[in-house]
């Protein structure tokens, strides 16, 4: 049953997971390339260029979010029965969490 519960727990968070890695490492490539072309031409600050970065990077995750749920979901069928409602918001939790922090790989390079 435990076995069960968290196996259904790690598939739904699995979406959430590459969300979070789409998203945040997005968000730092285009945060990053704003600032060091249009920066100083443009005479914004780095924190508004990080801005400019979010705003691009939740445009492109909202276009990119149902594909890439559907297609995750499609290679890691789940089904959230079985599942309560806090069961559910910790998955996507966690998954959105791990997500994020591997998408500012991104650092490591810049």
């Amino acid at each position: 049953m435990i076995k069960k519960t968290l196996y259904r727990m790690i598939s739904v968070s699995i979406a959430f997971i590459v969300f979070g890695i789409i998203d945040n490492g997005l968000m730092i490539i285009a945060g990053s390339a704003i600032d060091h072309f249009f920066g100083s031409m443009l005479s914004i600050s780095t924190m508004a260029s990080a801005g400019f970065g979010n705003a691009i990077s939740d445009f492109a995750g909202i276009i990119m979010g149902r594909y890439t749920e559907n297609t995750i979901h499609r290679i890691f069928p789940h089904d959230n029965n079985g599942l309560s409602n806090v069961q559910i918001i910790i998955s996507e939790s966690v998954g959105i969490l791990l997500g994020c922090l591997i998408g500012m790989s991104p650092l490591l390079i810049f």
